[in-house]
């Protein structure tokens, strides 16, 4: 009896290790569902996190199943904010950025798969915004906008792009002289470009001295060839600026509505209109697009052959901006305050360069067609009606009618 029951002991005791043991190889044994893709990924993550984030990026790109490529979006996300990536408060600064951003690409693009369900279930991407917010919170242009919002009573179809516009607004106010300094260059250019087009002509054998007799016609005429440049570098800090600042206050923006943005549209063609002013809109991109073009058709040619390489600048500029756009997919935002500006640009063109030089054209059109004088044979001045030839400035007397 005592065997048995010493036998019985000592068999549960092996039952019991055995059972421990094999827990604890499971325990170290890799995820079953985790995919071999991941293992350079895995082993970058304590050495060069900057790595791993690219290497499970790479994974995503590179997976032809969505669930893997979902996958690895929520691995990259739950990596780039957890406390191994980097040392330094930048570094998690910076993972945190970067978490929010993959989180919000697997909720734009792969919302029904796994690891989609399963960041939306527990809220990933709002605890992220949230610890996020909390941080840029105490910067003096994340108070700005929010003093902006505030004012108008956070009216989510109303304040939020109206506070976009007032910014667009300031920021115009503030480069407008430099502005006007632009447009003042680019009408002396305008002025001088028949004397350029004449010492082209007459040096085009000889690049050194048409060079030097170019440099002498701006020197004489009080141009600087390189002032209507300089203005517009002086414009990218506040472009920087205001990039940053819509990035700082952009999970706000998620309450912000603006015409067919938030409505009930909206949610029918969630993949071609925004939910909200914090994500990406296609019809609000075309319009920044034919404002972009239209701002740069208002500035007037110099000559046909000007003409036509404005042409083709305006539309390889715009399709250029659109496809970055498109490719980056900026929030709604972003594109807006752009648009606001493109149409305060366009206006500008069109009141200090397209319309005075218009007008000097139609004055020019008319100074050709006023009557010339001559004198009749008593020696009183008498008119003579003329008519333009075609081709030419030259005029010719109209032939008097036969009585």
């Amino acid at each position: 009896m005592k065997q048995l029951s010493r036998y019985i002991s000592v068999s549960a005791f092996l039952i019991f290790l055995l059972i421990q043991t094999g827990s604890a190889l499971l325990a170290q044994s890799p995820d079953p569902k985790f995919d071999p893709s991941f293992i350079k990924a895995k082993q970058l993550e304590s050495d060069l996190p900057d790595k791993a984030y690219d290497a499970y990026a790479t994974v995503k790109k590179e997976a032809k199943d969505p669930e893997l490529a979902a996958d690895a979006l929520l691995r990259a996300a739950l990596f780039a904010q957890s406390s191994s990536f980097g040392n330094s408060d930048d570094m998690h600064q910076q993972g945190e950025i970067k978490a929010h951003d993959t989180f919000k690409q697997l909720e734009q693009q792969y919302p029904e798969s796994k690891a989609g369900r399963y960041a939306k279930s527990a809220n990933l991407k709002e605890l992220i915004e949230t610890k996020i917010d909390r941080r840029n919170s105490t910067k003096w242009n994340y108070k700005l906008v929010d003093g902006l919002v505030a004012m108008t009573g956070r009216i989510s179809s109303f304040s939020y792009w109206f506070a976009l516009l007032i910014i667009a607004i300031l920021v115009k106010s503030i480069t407008m002289p430099l502005t006007l300094k632009m447009y003042k260059s680019q009408r002396e250019m305008q002025r001088i470009q028949p004397i350029l087009k004449d010492l082209q002509d007459q040096y085009k054998n000889d690049k050194v001295v048409l060079n030097q007799k170019v440099m002498e016609c701006y020197k004489e005429h009080g141009v600087n060839p390189f002032a209507s440049c300089l203005p517009m570098f002086i414009q990218l800090p506040f472009m920087i600026w205001v990039y940053n600042t819509i990035r700082l206050y952009e999970y706000h923006f998620a309450n912000g509505k603006f015409l067919w943005i938030g409505s009930s549209l909206a949610h029918q063609f969630p993949t071609v209109l925004g939910g909200n002013m914090s994500q990406f809109d296609i019809p609000l991109l075309c319009l920044y697009a034919a404002s972009n073009y239209v701002t740069m058709k208002l500035t007037p040619a110099t000559d046909p052959q000007a003409a036509q390489s404005q042409k083709t600048m305006s539309v390889m500029m715009t399709a250029m901006m659109f496809w970055m756009f498109l490719q980056y997919r900026w929030s709604a935002a972003f594109i807006f305050y752009w648009l606001m500006m493109n149409i305060f640009s366009a206006w500008q063109q069109y009141t200090y360069i397209y319309k005075p030089n218009k007008v000097k054209l139609s004055a020019a059109g008319e100074a050709i067609l006023l009557p010339k004088v001559s004198t009749a044979s008593n020696g009183a001045k008498a008119p003579r009606l003329t008519t333009p030839i075609p081709g030419g400035t030259a005029s010719r007397p109209r032939p008097r009618r036969k009585k």
